[in-house]
């Protein structure tokens, strides 16, 4: 190591010169320490997700076939295709007035136990008998020997599913007690639609309908 003044030897690190006196630390160079460059970020980008399906060439497009055939006169073409045979579905039916009467049945149950089943017309008395032309499915007796009861006292019959009573003008006439209704006098030859539950008074003796 030299001075620069006076170009004398000096040992290594000296910071004076011991001939001339001269300051060495302003010669002696600053070593400059230069940044490292920082790492450039590495950035990862995904693959692309794998395709599931093969793309549709733009030079070959989706076509759809169609079989076209001929009309020919004479021919039945439905033969040619499968379908399901034509089935002829009948209309409903609906039931008559007459079987809606047949398949209503009322139960005429007397003072005395006895129980009839009623399905059409019929008389009552102590000698139902019926008027020239008429007809009757039913003719009920019954006994009475006090005679309260007229020989033809009632008539009843079925209408629309629905039981129907008349006097025949008897001689003590007919109490028509409906359930939860006010008892009344049947009026002779006058029909009273009845429900069941019903009771008739006739002369002494009295029946039910159920």
């Amino acid at each position: 190591m030299l001075c620069d003044v006076c170009q004398s030897a000096l040992p290594e690190g000296a910071l004076f010169c011991g001939e001339c006196g001269s300051s060495l630390a302003r010669t002696q160079a600053i070593p400059v320490i230069k940044p490292e460059p920082a790492p450039e970020a590495v950035v990862e980008v995904p693959a692309p997700a794998p395709q599931t399906h093969a793309p549709v060439s733009a030079t070959e497009p989706e076509t759809t076939s169609t079989n076209i055939v001929e009309q020919v006169d004479g021919v039945d073409l439905s033969e040619l295709f499968d379908s399901a045979p034509v089935r002829e579905v009948e209309p409903p039916r609906f039931a008559t007035e007459q079987e809606l009467d047949t398949l209503a049945s009322f139960t005429i149950t007397l003072g005395t136990g006895e129980s009839v089943e009623i399905t059409h017309s019929g008389l009552l008395g102590r000698m139902p008998t019926p008027a020239e032309g008429e007809e009757f499915e039913h003719l009920i007796v019954v006994s009475d020997p006090g005679r309260s009861v007229s020989k033809t006292h009632l008539e009843f019959g079925v209408d629309n599913g629905e039981l129907w009573v008349a006097d025949r003008n008897s001689g003590n006439g007919t109490i028509v007690r409906e359930p939860g209704v006010v008892p009344r006098r049947a009026q002779p030859g006058t029909r009273y639609t009845v429900v069941r539950g019903t009771r008739l008074d006739f002369g002494d003796l009295h029946l039910t309908i159920s």
